[in-house]
């Protein structure tokens, strides 16, 4: 009998090569919301070229389907926070982005095919000092706003469970499941390939490496890779690791529409009668940066007392399942699109906004491709 070597056993059909393997005209690493939505844009300005997206999940694995499907451009106290590290006009530019950003994935994909509801955002508060400066700054915000966006009387003063809250009328919630069905569903559509469970090893300019040592051709390639790109690249992305959980159904759930605290860092919403409460990354920054998965418990501990002490919840409340995504947090909180080599373009550091901003990101590196 003759020898079957591996080699042959991996060795690919003529069909396979020309169909199924042949090189790209575009290949775009990473399939979540930046990676899939270049693979549209690109495939809309040129229909006839081939495009391949690498994903190394079975699922597009990172933050676009481990997020907690909030479809906001932030809470008054996390500006005010950023004003005075980046300045005003950068955050205001930095809000009109995720503002327009939304508009274009609720236009592209539709509200009904994302889950969206408009049921507005809630920022709450246990600090009456940070209450008093936020409150005192929301006529100067509207005002500034309202310019750029065309939208009047943003924030507003409110209360909800005994606590002080500024309302903020034009976020809402989504399911981010349902978003990346419709957008793998609608690249599909569109003819782009995508080859799950494929982790890169290197990337140079007109290949990539898998890390099982096969090689693929591209003219052109994207990383959108978000909070896994320093593993590719020189980058000043790093990864920031965010962890989520959900309650089992809890009887007349107070905390319905999306909510916000301490600038941002811990956010909250109702799916259904459940609870989903997550963040708290800044209790242990040095630890959650790392692209690995995993639990902190001083994170969970502390959003667990969060629950207890400032929600009240019930006493017989349960976690019914917790997960974590990994983001990329950059610098100064935007999102770099640049070359990194010839024909290897970087479009990832999306800072924990990605659902606000992951499509205008993949706009912008397609008109620069």
């Amino acid at each position: 009998m003759d020898e079957i070597t591996d080699e042959m056993r991996a060795a690919a059909s003529y069909w396979e090569k020309t169909a199924w393997k042949q090189s790209p005209d575009l290949l775009i690493v990473g399939g979540g919301i930046v990676g899939a939505s270049t693979a549209l844009f690109y495939k809309e300005k040129y229909p006839d070229r081939d495009v391949l997206i690498v994903e190394r999940g079975e699922i597009p694995e990172g933050a676009s389907t481990r997020n907690a499907g909030f479809a906001c451009i932030g809470s008054m106290s996390e500006h005010l926070a950023d004003m005075e590290i980046s300045g005003k006009e950068t955050v205001l530019n930095r809000i009109e982005r995720r503002w327009r950003g939304l508009q274009l994935l609720r236009n592209t994909l539709g509200d009904e095919a994302i889950g969206y509801e408009p049921v507005g955002g809630r920022e709450i508060f246990t600090d009456e000092e940070l209450y008093d400066t936020c409150r005192g700054r929301i006529t100067e915000l509207n005002k500034q706003l309202a310019d750029r966006l065309g939208e009047k009387e943003i924030y507003s003063i409110t209360e909800i469970g005994g606590l002080s809250a500024i309302k903020n009328r034009v976020e809402g919630a989504l399911h981010s499941g349902k978003l990346m069905r419709s957008l793998h569903q609608k690249i599909a559509e569109k003819g782009v390939r995508v080859w799950w469970n494929k982790s890169i090893d290197s990337v140079k300019p007109g290949s990539v490496t898998l890390s099982d040592g096969e090689e693929i051709q591209a003219d052109k390639i994207v990383l959108a890779t978000n909070g896994f790109t320093s593993g590719l690249t020189d980058t000043t992305i790093k990864p920031a690791r965010g962890y989520l959980f959900v309650s089992k159904p809890i009887e007349n759930l107070p905390w319905c529409g999306t909510f916000h605290y301490n600038k941002g860092y811990i956010y909250f919403r109702n799916v259904g009668d459940c609870l989903m409460l997550g963040g708290a990354r800044d209790l242990d920054k040095e630890r959650e940066t790392t692209s690995e998965f995993g639990v902190n418990k001083t994170i969970k501990n502390h959003l667990v007392e969060f629950a207890n002490g400032v929600l009240n919840l019930p006493e017989d409340w349960e976690i019914e399942m917790e997960w974590s995504g990994i983001m990329g947090m950059t610098p100064d909180k935007e999102p770099i699109i640049k070359p990194v080599d010839e024909n290897v373009w970087m479009a990832a550091g999306l800072s924990g906004m990605g659902i606000a901003i992951g499509m205008d990101v993949a706009k912008k590196v397609v008109e620069k491709l």
